[in-house]
């Protein structure tokens, strides 16, 4: 299923390859926020390209590396000997941004920084695998001190009490501030900082998709559930009876394939009000099926998608 925005991650190394991709997107880390839109012409494809990757001139770059360097200052990153910016349009997540990769003298890179479209930081990424030995950060108070001074200087928008978890074998902190709307969660949204264990920044994540109007009407709890098993019953047949309501809840969510091959390859950007169902699977049918998550139009209480956990 996805990974909700602080989904446990496993050894470092997948947690830089999952910082350098910026969820984004699940997400759950979710997509970088405030990005312009992409062409919906060129929607994602499976078996396609991606992104696509376009150098800026040095007119162009110039308001780029500006704003790097000074939040470049901010972060604590080394100075490069070298930059290279990109404009870069992701087709998966329908946006687009400005891409700053920083190199030291031998050509390997130090430091990756996105911006959107306003120049707003939305992403960085410091790579290497070890701390430098400094002395390392206490406590969870520590480290959401040190963050939210960071979200601070960097003009992140947080807000509240974030969520604080070590990581395992001393491998540092994740710091993250799930976005919500209106008491309603969204999704993959927010704000995520991972520091080193002595406090310097490996990574910063900012996701903020749009949402669409609020319907005018909406379902409440117990026809939501109907909803739900009404479509289970649709998905699994005789099998239906096998499966059991666990949790239903509103969220914003991005409408994806997951129930319907005809659906557009990618997740939406424009994200919706919806009633996130999650079932759990009983009997014979949890041999080979642990729940399946749907997500019902708010309003109408239409399939948008949803995921399944085997």
């Amino acid at each position: 299923m996805h990974a909700p925005f602080l989904a446990p991650r496993g050894q470092r190394r997948g947690r830089l390859l999952a910082a350098a991709a910026l969820a984004g997107a699940a997400i759950g880390m979710g997509f970088p926020g405030g990005t312009a839109p992409g062409d919906a012409a060129d929607r994602f494809v499976a078996g396609g390209p991606a992104t696509e990757r376009t150098p800026l001139t040095s007119g162009q770059e110039a308001p780029i590396l500006a704003a790097a360097s000074s939040s470049r200052l901010r972060l604590g990153l080394p100075q490069p000997a070298a930059t290279r910016v990109d404009r870069v349009t992701d087709r998966f997540s329908g946006t687009s941004y400005d891409e700053v990769t920083a190199t030291d003298g031998a050509g390997r890179p130090l430091h990756l920084q996105r911006f959107d479209e306003r120049g707003r930081l939305v992403g960085a990424v410091s790579f290497g695998w070890l701390s430098n030995g400094g002395r390392p950060l206490p406590d969870d108070a520590s480290a959401r001190a040190r963050s939210t001074r960071l979200a601070s200087d960097l003009g992140l928008d947080v807000a509240g009490a974030p969520d604080v978890r070590r990581e395992p074998d001393d491998g540092g902190w994740t710091i993250a501030w799930p976005r919500v709307v209106e008491g309603i969660p969204v999704l993959g949204d927010g704000v995520r900082i991972d520091l080193w264990p002595d406090g310097r920044v490996h990574a910063v994540v900012r996701a903020e998709r749009p949402l669409a109007p609020r319907p005018s009407t909406e379902l409440d709890a117990p026809a939501a559930r109907r909803r739900a098993m009404a479509a289970l019953a649709n998905l699994l047949g005789s099998r239906a009876g096998q499966i059991t309501i666990a949790t239903a809840a509103l969220g914003w969510v991005a409408p994806n394939d997951a129930f319907d091959p005809a659906a557009p390859d990618a997740p939406a950007f424009t994200l919706r009000l919806a009633w996130v169902i999650e079932a759990h699977a009983q009997g014979e049918l949890a041999e080979g099926l642990r729940a399946v998550k749907l997500f019902l139009d708010a309003g109408s209480g239409a399939l948008l998608g949803g995921d399944v956990l085997r």
